[in-house]
């Protein structure tokens, strides 16, 4: 980019112009008017920032000035607003089924839960009573009665991984089968470096205020002093501390390898008693009130081996009284965000969304209770958004796009010096494997057996939370299911999955700012081109090239090539971890596998472009490909 006052005709037209005082701007004024067509808002541009010196700013920064983030959301980007057009749109289809003659079936049950979650006078009317059957069910002599039965009813409740994770994938090393999965969990913070983190401490303190001001909210018979509920805070604080300090980092739970223990319930039982010294929770009693007796679970992939473990042992020496206060803060944690009065959402938001998050205010109530309702019935929301929103042109032409980046992934893993022909072959096996996933399910979720009752919103959660838990169940010990869908077709966001080997594009990702059939193919593939090529990377990242064409984690890279292959990511790490955020340098290790595939995906997707234009003679930088002053390779990035 040349400075300003060194060139005095624009570079589109021609025409005299006084460069010097449009600063960095790439053309004329006339000329910006065209871009627009093109998909090009200069607006957006700020020129008065050197692209060389800071090319976010540059390229965004006009942007950024017209788009505060609203108070309601941490952050503001193309995803998110893409997501808030994606929620407006769900509530007037919702809204519409709501005055539908003769709604029924499946939409009728959207209808009737979002009718429940709207109700606000109702949930407030109710108080905290639908609550207690849960509360006295984990009170102190309940735990020293039956302390593994009592952790099997929060597994059906739906309260999250209290204390243990558990739920199903396909083997990683037999993909076409899939397995029982049971993983550290039962902290409150984001990550278990939130508990001794030096930079942490004003969240630490604040959670455990937290915890206190949520159990006073629980009131009588449980909590009546604030001294007492102070105590309790802190013995919970404590115990969440205590299985922080066993959890496998984010960092170290990204190696595959080290997440992969296969063992028979038996076999983990036996663990336990050595690790815990017996007394502890019973596995096989476990699975079974979780619905699936130990004869029928099969094997397990304990993917956090020795969190688990000592879990167990923590669980044996915490004391019922401690055991208590915790799973009863696990429950109202579970709920409080909207299924209880107002006066449990406000302080849930207070802590989890404006103090860990920055979030300034909190989104009125039909967002939240359309979070809900893609929760618990999303497949069937999506399905009246496909029908109303998709197209089988967009389908079509992404296909395009994927096909078309494809080839230039084979074309790059063929000018690899440094990997042996032997590992190529399989790599080139491999990405010649990929499914692609566009749109939405060839079948959607059977909700026959989901009970919606209009006017009883807690109720329908619980049975909400009943209902998912038992498809969880079916999966496990079972053939995998390949025609799964793990994202719901209105998700902004795509998703490799390395143990099927496939790639998925939703339906709402194929919409502008990211897919149009408006615009020229250097703005698609800039945007869902890259994207197609960052998932694509993904399933040759430094985890996803241990898993096989078939989804199988089998090491089919020669020693050397392995060598060489982790040398180059090295680099990358080496390069992230000298950024500065919040004063910390980043977990290079942590990040390498995004930083991976962000590379990578641009490259692939700019060669697939570079081919496209080739077909009709062009290269992207030819004033032939300009629109409104732009060349193709600046619309593309």
């Amino acid at each position: 980019m040349e400075r300003p006052g060194e060139f005095t005709k624009c570079p589109c037209c021609a025409n005299p112009w006084n460069a010097e005082a449009a600063g960095y701007a790439m053309v004329c004024g006339p000329c910006k008017t065209i871009a627009p067509k093109a998909g090009i808002d200069f607006d957006d541009f700020d020129e008065m920032v050197s692209p060389v010196d800071n090319f976010y700013d540059f390229a965004i920064g006009g942007w950024k000035k017209k788009n505060p983030t609203p108070p309601e959301y941490p952050s503001w980007n193309c995803f998110t607003i893409l997501h808030d057009l994606n929620q407006k749109r769900l509530k007037e289809m919702v809204d519409e089924l709501g005055a539908k003659e003769g709604c029924s079936g499946t939409e009728k049950k959207v209808a009737d839960y979002w009718a429940s979650a709207m109700d606000e006078s109702a949930i407030e009317a109710a108080g905290i009573l639908p609550l207690k059957p849960l509360l006295d069910a984990v009170c102190t002599e309940e735990v020293q009665k039956d302390m593994t039965g009592v952790l099997a009813k929060l597994v059906l409740w739906g309260c999250g991984a209290t204390p243990f994770s558990f739920y199903e994938s396909p083997d990683k090393k037999q993909s076409e089968w899939s397995i029982a999965q049971i993983g550290q969990g039962g902290i409150g913070l984001p990550d278990r470096d939130y508990y001794f983190d030096e930079d942490k401490e004003d969240k630490r303190k604040l959670y455990k205020e937290h915890i206190s001001a949520t159990f006073m909210l629980i009131g009588a018979p449980y909590y009546t002093e604030k001294s007492a509920a102070d105590a309790a805070a802190s013995a919970v604080y404590e115990f969440e501390k205590s299985m922080a300090q066993v959890h496998m980092t984010r960092t170290d739970r990204r190696d595959p390898l080290a997440t992969y223990n296969k063992m028979s319930v038996a076999d983990l039982q036996a663990k336990s008693d050595e690790v815990s010294g017996g007394g502890s929770i019973n596995f096989s009693k476990f699975f079974e009130l979780s619905g699936k007796a130990a004869d029928k679970i099969g094997d397990i992939n304990v993917s956090t081996l020795n969190s688990v473990l000592q879990t167990t042992k923590l669980l044996k020496e915490v004391g019922a009284e401690t055991l208590s206060h915790y799973l009863r803060w696990n429950i109202v944690r579970a709920f409080m965000g909207f299924d209880l009065p107002k006066v449990f959402a406000d302080m849930h938001f207070s802590f989890y969304e404006t103090a860990l998050k920055g979030t300034k205010e909190q989104k009125p109530r039909w967002k939240r209770a359309m979070q809900q309702v893609e929760g618990v019935l999303g497949e069937a929301l999506g399905e009246l958004y496909v029908a109303k929103y998709f197209s089988s042109e967009s389908k079509a032409r992404a296909l395009d796009v994927v096909e078309r980046v494809r080839t230039a992934l084979r074309e790059r893993l063929g000018e690899v010096d440094w990997m042996s022909d032997e590992t190529r072959e399989r790599a080139i096996l491999k990405m010649a494997k990929f499914n692609v996933k566009i749109g939405f399910p060839d079948s959607w979720i059977d909700y026959s057996a989901l009970e919606v009752a209009r006017g009883d919103h807690f109720g329908n959660q619980l049975r909400a939370n009943t209902f998912d838990h038992n498809r969880t169940l079916a999966y496990m010990n079972a053939a995998t299911d390949r025609s799964r869908w793990y994202m719901t077709p209105q998700t902004i966001n795509a998703y490799y999955h390395p143990s099927l080997n496939e790639i998925v594009f939703p339906a709402a990702l194929l919409a502008p700012p990211f897919f149009s059939a408006d615009v020229d193919a250097a703005i698609n593939y800039g945007a869902m081109g890259a994207v197609v090529g960052h998932e694509m990377t993904h399933g040759f990242d430094d985890q996803g090239r241990k898993y096989d064409h078939t989804g199988n984690m089998v090491d089919w890279w020669t020693e050397t090539d392995a060598v060489e292959y982790e040398k180059r990511v090295q680099v990358m790490v080496d390069q992230a971890e000298k950024f500065v955020v919040h004063g910390q340098n980043l977990k290079g290790k942590l990040t390498c596998g995004e930083n991976i595939a962000d590379l990578g995906g641009l490259k692939l997707s700019y060669r697939a472009l570079c081919a496209l234009l080739k077909e009709k003679g062009q290269t992207p930088t030819d004033k032939e490909t300009m629109i409104g002053g732009v060349t193709a390779q600046q619309r593309f990035f």
